[in-house]
């Protein structure tokens, strides 16, 4: 009996089709799972099948998305490169996916190379163009500031906890735990839907264990996170949004819908029965709440229509009856990326976390601040409160210097406390007036980063001193201006962390007083009139009979240089002065070449020639009793031989 015709071979044809069906069969499952969401279920199908269909890139791809999306981002960036080094490679958006699976594993190298291609292919995409930035400040952000010190929560049961909100002695806070029955597990990770707890610390520090914050706040599906006013006897939370008693609401993309409720606690300590705020909406999410301290500001996130682009921040104001229309932050805050988690601090500081702006991978946090109806900046706050993974809802304690921090820097999602650090870096000083060394106040300080593009002001007050918090490993300019008086600046640079410094920098400023073109500080033989006030420039000694400038001049011309444009807008003439040696004839032509020589300096550093005119005194105006003829000390003559400048026009100064 040959072997085509033999019951084994029949055999394996059937094994063959048997284990084929079995791999459709999982496939199918899979994809069920995944467009249900229920990625936890979808893996395990996924996972099966792939073994057998080693060469699906199409499996792969929702293989790694799937483990994107519940955060197992080794497992991601395997499937991911798997289809990248296939003959297919990778394309469209799971390149893009690919790239941030890479930074939050903090590969910014790889990631850049993906992102350049994408970039090539969808040049208008704003979420890679700051992922790309991103890959190239990555090094700076990581460096290790020592701000603050941070240290987990106990799970205890929980398996993850996120988002804490301070109340009562502890904190309430979002987790989820093992599943208890299939009636309670979410479909997406595997575990139970979010329910709010409650944690205390005792008098010594130590924290309890969890308990269920409250039964009646505590639904079905997901609940929280949460914020509290003041008095702590409302809530604002999240929580599932219902199609019906058993049902949640989910979109187009089959993801849960989420609204906001509030919840008032009676005189006996129960709460309401929770109500919906007015702009939830079947069409999109809210949720993220917080208050701000007077409890008349609520901040949330929503992906509703009009933002940005994924989820926004938005803020809505209680009238006293109601809560008004959702206001967008604006772009500087929001990304077309998602931003998400706000916290709005005693101090009116908005913290938040973003997936856009210039980040370390996943979600960082940032802080802004609201200067009248202008957001400043948003600031990352780098590592180590920031990592390449996802870094979100930050709160501080009453002391500004302490609070909480949600991470899942260690694979889920954890509470983290925190403390800030004293700054290794100081710059301080005092705004002075030139002419007396007496204190001065209302001059605005401000400190420039250059490194990170971020910038901080403060005024003096009467004792004229101010102080700034540096970073290590930065570029900085401080700059001082009051009106009426010369702005000043100055460029500087902080070593590394281990190199504890104090910067002082002094401002001597000098008002801004103009005069008439050709009058000088001495006394004119003629009688004519004197300057009205006349600026000394520093030593700038000249050879013998020579105009040149010499190098040991350059710094305090390079001053005069920098004073110049740190003050546009003011014209000035260089006058030089001789002493009485020599005829009138000689000294006059050569102070002329001297002053004229300064002035070519000056253009030469970038000072247009229109700010600038030169005049030679001469002999004619000495400062002492030193005319022709009288026999005076080297010192006495050098009083006479000077530099200085005079106002011509202070412009918008």
């Amino acid at each position: 009996m040959t072997l085509s015709n033999s019951p084994l071979r029949l055999l394996v044809l059937v094994l063959i089709a048997a284990l084929a069906s079995c791999t459709n069969a999982r496939i199918k499952t899979g994809n069920k799972m995944y467009d249900n969401l229920s990625y936890s279920k979808a893996i395990k199908n996924y996972e099966k099948a792939v073994q057998k269909r080693p060469e699906n890139n199409e499996i792969k791809l929702k293989l790694a998305n799937a483990h994107r999306n519940v955060n197992n981002n080794e497992e991601a960036e395997q499937y991911y490169r798997e289809v990248a080094d296939s003959e297919e490679g990778i394309q469209g958006v799971h390149m893009l996916r690919y790239a941030q699976v890479l930074m939050k594993n903090g590969k910014y190298d790889e990631a850049s190379t993906y992102l350049n291609e994408y970039l090539a292919k969808h040049p208008d995409d704003q979420l890679a163009k700051d992922l790309l930035e991103s890959t190239r400040k990555a090094d700076a952000l990581l460096e290790d500031t020592t701000a603050y010190e941070l240290k987990p929560l106990p799970l205890d049961f929980l398996v993850s906890m996120f988002a804490p909100a301070h109340y009562n002695n502890g904190i309430v806070f979002p987790a989820e735990t093992e599943i208890t029955s299939a009636a309670s597990t979410n479909p997406w990770t595997g575990y139970s839907y979010l329910n709010m707890y409650y944690l205390e610390k005792d008098g010594d520090g130590y924290w309890g264990v969890p308990t269920a914050f409250n039964d009646e706040l505590n639904g079905r599906f997901h609940d929280g996170p949460a914020t509290f006013n003041k008095e702590e006897d409302m809530i604002i939370y999240t929580r599932s949004a219902m199609r019906n008693e058993r049902r949640q609401l989910v979109n187009e993309e089959r993801e849960n819908q989420f609204y906001l409720f509030y919840s008032e606690k009676s005189e006996d300590g129960k709460w309401s029965k929770p109500k919906e705020l007015p702009f939830n909406n079947p069409n999109y999410s809210v949720g993220h709440p917080s208050l701000s301290e007077d409890g008349r500001t609520l901040y949330f996130s929503s992906n509703m229509p009009g933002g940005f682009g994924g989820s926004d921040i938005y803020k809505s104001t209680y009238n006293g009856d109601t809560w008004s229309e959702p206001v967008n932050l604006g772009a500087t805050v929001n990304t077309p990326a998602n931003e998400v988690f706000p916290y709005i601090a005693k101090n009116g500081k908005l913290y938040f976390s973003s997936e856009g702006h210039i980040t370390l991978g996943g979600l960082d946090v940032f802080v802004t601040e609201q200067t009248g109806d202008v957001w400043s900046k948003p600031m990352n706050l780098a590592y180590p409160l920031n990592t390449s993974m996802d870094d979100f809802a930050i709160i501080f304690n009453d002391d500004d210097t302490t609070g909480y921090v949600s991470s899942n820097r260690s694979g889920g999602d954890m509470i983290y406390s925190f403390v800030r650090m004293p700054p290794i870096f100081i710059m301080e000083g005092v705004a002075s007036l030139k002419a007396d060394q007496l204190p001065i106040d209302d001059v605005l300080i401000t400190l420039i980063n250059h490194t990170d593009g971020d910038t901080a002001r403060i005024r003096t007050g009467e004792d004229g001193k101010y102080k700034f918090n540096l970073l290590p490993n930065k570029k900085y300019t401080v700059k001082g201006q009051k009106d009426g008086y010369f702005s000043l600046s100055e460029d500087f640079e902080t070593g590394p962390k281990s190199v504890q410094k104090k910067i002082n920098f002094n401002f001597e400023i000098d008002e801004i007083v103009e005069s008439t073109p050709g009058t000088g500080s001495g006394k004119p033989e003629d009688g004519s009139e004197t300057a009205a006030k006349t600026y000394d420039i520093g030593e700038v000694f000249y050879d013998f009979d020579d105009a040149r400038i010499r190098k040991d001049a350059e710094p305090m011309l390079n001053k005069l240089a920098r004073m110049l444009k740190d003050n546009p807008d003011i014209s000035i003439e260089i006058q030089s002065h001789c002493d009485s040696r020599g005829t009138k004839e000689y000294n006059m032509a050569l102070s002329n070449r001297r002053a004229a020589s300064v002035v070519n300096y000056l253009i030469s550093k970038g000072i247009a020639r229109e700010r600038l005119k030169s005049k030679g005194f001469g002999k004619s105006q000495p400062v002492n009793h030193c005319t022709t003829g009288v026999d005076c000390s080297e010192e006495l003559h050098q009083q006479n031989r000077r530099t200085e400048f005079i106002v011509l026009s202070k412009g918008q100064s």
